[in-house]
């Protein structure tokens, strides 16, 4: 293992124990999504995009969204203008991605399963960052869900509010 690899895996072991660690002294936590995201960067990057879906939470939709929900796939959206999940659905189809609004952490794990993604770039708020954390394991080769090893991306929503949310819509884009 060349030093730089092992200094990277440091920083995202010492950022996860960190985040850990703030949780159960109860404090509050730093955002873990940009360790995670330079640990798994370059490995994300050699995916083939069919194999990597954009998932968002339900709480970025607009209250007056006029999307339709399938449950084989989340909440159907319509590319409105009412909030920026339309224009992230143009950006991913257009790039090759999978796009998906979830309406729960339990949907997305099996949505997971279900198009046997190999990549995620995922939007979530702190308490469901915290569940993911508590319940999957994270290791060197991805995040384990449903049996399957995924490469993540992913942004931290502005606030904790499952209605009309809000992101970094640019860094939703970077990351695209």
């Amino acid at each position: 293992m060349v030093f730089s690899d092992m200094l990277k895996k440091m920083r995202f072991l010492g950022g996860l124990y960190i985040y850990k660690l703030q949780g159960a002294l109860g404090m509050k936590r730093a955002d873990i999504m940009p360790v995670i995201n330079e640990y798994y960067r370059d490995d994300f990057r050699k995916l083939d995009k069919r194999d990597i879906a954009v998932i968002l939470p339900h709480c970025l939709i607009s209250s007056k969204c006029p999307a339709r929900f399938s449950k084989a796939d989340g909440i159907l959206c319509s590319k409105c203008t009412l909030c920026g999940c339309g224009e992230i659905y143009k950006i991913a189809s257009q790039k090759g991605y999978q796009f998906y609004i979830t309406p729960s952490v339990g949907f997305t794990k099996r949505l997971v399963g279900r198009k046997k993604l190999r990549g995620v770039i995922g939007v979530a708020c702190d308490y469901e960052i915290d569940k993911g954390i508590a319940s999957e394991k994270i290791t060197n080769n991805g995040v384990v869900i449903e049996s399957r090893r995924i490469k993540t991306q992913g942004i931290r929503l502005d606030v904790y509010d499952c209605i009309q949310n809000n992101v970094d819509w640019g860094k939703i884009k970077e990351l695209l």
